[in-house]
């Protein structure tokens, strides 16, 4: 994996990312076109996240991206879900973004013109198209596009309650729609193939258990959930043992963003225990509300009691102290505890 920063930004890149770039180059044939596809692509998406990341901080988050497979991912990290003008905003800078590096490979063809039929030509030209190709990609209304989220931005702007069952049921409509035009009006099999895993993806999105329900016994978790939760603190757990905080922060982050109440969740959970480790309390506490609220949990309430208790807030600590053991939290461990325990 590759990592590196632009700006405040720290960026991770997965083999996977490079990996799709040559699948999706491999009709170029010569070597030189297939190695400078996949230089446009990574700067392509890289522009396209750094828009995201540049609105989310903007907004007061601690962006993170991450490029792999077919695109990339922007964790704007802020405290709290942005009201639905910020989110739109934040949705369309990636696309925006994406247009003036294309604008700029326009701008520079006209100043200085590239000999006809030779790479210069080639590269510039590539990256005018894949500018608009990857925008109008991910403008189109489905999750988890970008479009999609300024459709459910839009639509819970306009509700004013969650609205995550019913954009992911249209998303999924959507999607498949598309995949049938791609594929036998267009003749678009990787674009029909990414609209039939999109609709998948909105169909699981769309059934799974709510985030408000009252018990959590009513929420089936599987063995693959618990699976995919036990990795990632595992994985979260041996890049804090490193001090490698950014690394932790992809981790829970990528739990954070799969499907289901439980893993994300526990995704929430684990980035609380990251800020906690790195001292931001505050971002700690908000995060295992966060946590709690989607799927509650004992590991979520104790986090919550400690992250308020450090940032000097004992009464909510305390709230969340008893939300813990009223969810399960045997009262010996917590009396065992040498930070807890002097809220008993």
């Amino acid at each position: 994996m590759l990592r590196f920063r632009v700006g405040p930004f720290p960026v991770a890149v997965y083999p996977s990312f490079f990996f799709a770039a040559l699948l999706l180059g491999f009709t170029f044939g010569e070597p030189w076109k297939l190695a400078a596809w996949v230089f446009i692509v990574f700067v392509s998406v890289l522009v396209h996240e750094l828009g995201h990341a540049v609105v989310g901080k903007a907004i007061g988050g601690r962006p993170e991206i991450r490029l792999e497979g077919f695109g990339g991912v922007t964790f704007p990290n802020l405290r709290a879900r942005p009201a639905a003008l910020k989110q739109i905003a934040l949705s369309v800078a990636g696309p925006c973004f994406g247009l003036l590096l294309g604008a700029a490979a326009w701008g520079l063809q006209r100043a200085l013109p590239p000999a006809p039929d030779s790479p210069a030509a080639w590269v510039v030209l590539n990256f005018m198209r894949t500018s608009v190709v990857w925008a109008a990609l991910n403008l189109l209304p489905m999750l988890p596009l970008d479009g999609g989220q300024v459709l459910l931005a839009a639509v819970e702007g306009a509700r004013r309650k969650p609205s995550v069952r019913g954009v992911a049921w249209f998303s999924a409509v959507f999607a498949l729609a598309l995949a049938g035009a791609a594929f036998f009006g267009f003749h678009e099999p990787f674009l029909a193939l990414f609209c039939v895993y999109f609709a998948y993806q909105n169909v699981n999105r769309a059934r799974a258990p709510r985030a408000d329900a009252p018990e959590p016994a009513t929420q089936a978790v599987d063995a693959l959930e618990r699976a995919d939760v036990a990795a990632a603190v595992e994985e979260t757990r041996r890049a804090l043992v490193a001090k490698d905080f950014e690394a932790a922060l992809v981790s829970a982050g990528r739990l954070e963003q799969s499907d289901g109440a439980f893993r994300q969740a526990a995704g929430l959970r684990l980035r609380a225990g990251v800020e906690l480790a790195r001292g931001d309390n505050e971002a700690a506490a908000v995060f295992a509300g966060q946590s709690f609220s989607l799927f509650p949990s004992t590991d979520g309430a104790v986090v919550a009691a400690r992250a308020n208790l450090r940032k000097g807030d004992r009464e909510r600590a305390r709230t969340w102290l008893r939300r813990a053991l009223e969810a399960g939290a045997p009262p010996a461990a917590i009396q065992q505890d040498p930070e807890l325990s002097q809220l008993a």
